[in-house]
């Protein structure tokens, strides 16, 4: 069998199984998991029906890797590989053994955080010219990196980096008072968390609650007042509720290469606050949906959460919210793909 496309990817995370369901009622593919960098995930991150024919890596020794690499390699015809990244062994492999004009490459990192200097830009740069095919973009930020990688091959925009669970609107309802934040996703240095509590405990009228789990859990809520709720490890079937009982998600990354919660808060009418190193902040992150901050600056933060709780600021941007069809962007997203 002939596949129209190959896909190779670290984990079998949800988001991705939708994506590639999608893709697969319309062209025929395939799909291997290297089963690389799965730490402090919740169990339902992994969950979902997979409709398509695919391979998982059992392990991480070298040897193995390399062989199984080769043997794929071998087997699999195809008309298009789609190289998610390059920061696992099987994907370089993948890369720098496969035919190059068919090639193909999906960048989900970004040039804020994505260094393009020194040995680690020379062997991204080289990486990139194994690319002659395609190069999927999630949005401005990546297709940034990718023009300072040099690349010359045809760039597509997908507008995200996979499909999360989108569900129907909420309506607009205007409130009254903006009160109570909400953090999602895990309790880990890169989330910037003790800054965000930092400031959080400075403004003891305002609430912030805080959903997962992590190495800093104990750390954090060591360093948190009364008014800083930790919510622990939640079902994403639970999330809609708990997004829409608040009024605002935060997100206060370091780094942050998309930020698929973002989406997630805004398809529940929550108006977002994220930092300047978010990955999405430049795509779908504007004075319509939300404000960006500066993410190591108190002042600016301070100054954005004191500016989205002018209420009438606040209700504008819901309504806004509340008009967004979530339903286009998966299709255009499933169909940059198709093509």
């Amino acid at each position: 069998m002939i596949y129209d496309k190959v896909f190779i990817t670290n984990l079998p995370s949800f988001y991705k199984i939708n994506l590639y369901n999608e893709i697969s009622k319309r062209k025929k593919i395939y799909v291997i998991f290297t089963g690389d960098d799965s730490k402090s995930r919740n169990a339902d991150f992994f969950k979902g029906n997979i409709e398509f024919p695919y391979f998982y890596y059992k392990n991480k020794n070298f040897l193995y890797r390399v062989i199984i690499s080769a043997y794929l390699l071998y087997i699999l015809k195809y008309n298009e590989l789609i190289i998610s990244g390059w920061d696992s062994l099987p994907l370089w492999v993948f890369a720098c053994f496969s035919n190059k004009a068919k090639n193909s490459v999906v960048i989900e990192s970004s040039y804020i955080e994505s260094t393009t200097e020194g040995i680690r830009g020379c062997l991204k740069k080289f990486f990139i010219s194994r690319i002659q095919n395609k190069v999927y973009v999630s949005g401005r930020a990546q297709e940034k990196l990718a023009k300072l990688l040099g690349c010359n091959a045809t760039i597509i925009k997908t507008h995200g980096v996979g499909l999360f669970n989108i569900i129907e609107q909420p309506k607009y309802i205007p409130r009254e008072a903006v009160k109570n934040f909400i953090y999602v996703g895990r309790l880990v240095e890169v989330k910037n968390l003790d800054f965000l509590i930092k400031v959080f405990n400075k403004i003891p009228n305002y609430n912030l609650i805080i959903v997962g789990f992590g190495d800093q859990e104990q750390y954090l809520k060591s360093i948190s007042n009364n008014n800083i709720i930790f919510k622990g490890a939640v079902e994403n079937k639970k999330l809609p509720r708990l997004y829409q009982n608040n009024d605002v998600f935060i997100l206060p990354s370091k780094s942050e290469v998309w930020g698929l919660v973002v989406e997630e808060a805004l398809n529940n009418g929550l108006p977002v606050i994220v930092s300047n190193r978010v990955g999405c902040a430049e795509e779908i992150v504007n004075n319509d949906v939300g404000l960006v901050f500066n993410y190591n600056s108190e002042d600016d933060l301070m100054k954005k959460i004191k500016t989205i709780s002018d209420i009438e600021y606040y209700n504008k941007l819901r309504k806004n919210i509340s008009e967004i069809d979530f339903t286009s962007i998966r299709n255009a997203q499933i169909n940059s793909y198709i093509c």
